[in-house]
């Protein structure tokens, strides 16, 4: 198969993507999901005061956009906390959906590490021509990079189960969206 034609191959899986998401948002989800975090579970809580700290740490644009910030959740009975970060993915287009999902903070150095591997795979790491690599959370957030067919690898992030959003960003986006992440990790460090 020729390069040009595996690129426009590669294109359309991820316009895909980003269009099985919208499409998969048409359709209203009514049966509740259970807890995946500890973030969420905490939320969720019901019949006590629940304080929640949050702090806008930064964001990244590409092809939609992807913020972080830092969330702190206390239950003010029982004095109970719990720490993580909020990743809100928002989709450009017609649409102009979003999605946040929830990392709590015992994820956060995986999710690092994790960015980190994915970030260094190149077409050699496969005997076959093109690659993808995946991290993803307990709460539906993933990165994902791959390989273009024409050499260039970019990267996209999604967040949700059910009708996804994602973003396409390149490369330095993802390095950036790293920082932000590690940095939001140092904000929480210091509270702890």
């Amino acid at each position: 198969m020729k390069r040009s034609r595996v690129y426009g191959l590669h294109f359309l899986v991820v316009v895909g993507m980003l269009l099985y998401g919208s499409a998969n948002a048409q359709a209203p989800n009514t049966m509740p999901q259970e807890p995946r975090t500890a973030l969420e579970a905490f939320e969720k809580q019901t019949g006590t005061v629940i304080i929640k700290g949050y702090s806008e740490i930064g964001s990244v644009s590409g092809f939609g956009t992807v913020s972080v910030e830092c969330m702190e959740l206390i239950e003010v009975s029982a004095g109970v906390r719990q720490l993580g970060i909020v990743i809100e993915v928002k989709e450009s287009g017609a649409l102009d959906r979003s999605d946040r999902c929830f990392i709590d903070y015992d994820e956060m150095e995986p999710l690092l590490k994790g960015i980190d591997y994915i970030s260094k795979v190149t077409c050699s790491s496969t005997r076959l021509l093109n690659f993808e690599a995946i991290y993803k959370t307990k709460g539906d957030f993933r990165v994902l990079t791959f390989s273009s067919g024409s050499g260039k690898i970019e990267a996209v992030v999604s967040s949700g189960y059910i009708g996804a959003v994602s973003a396409l960003i390149s490369m330095p986006k993802l390095s950036e969206l790293r920082t932000i992440i590690w940095h939001a990790k140092q904000t929480l460090d210091e509270i702890k």
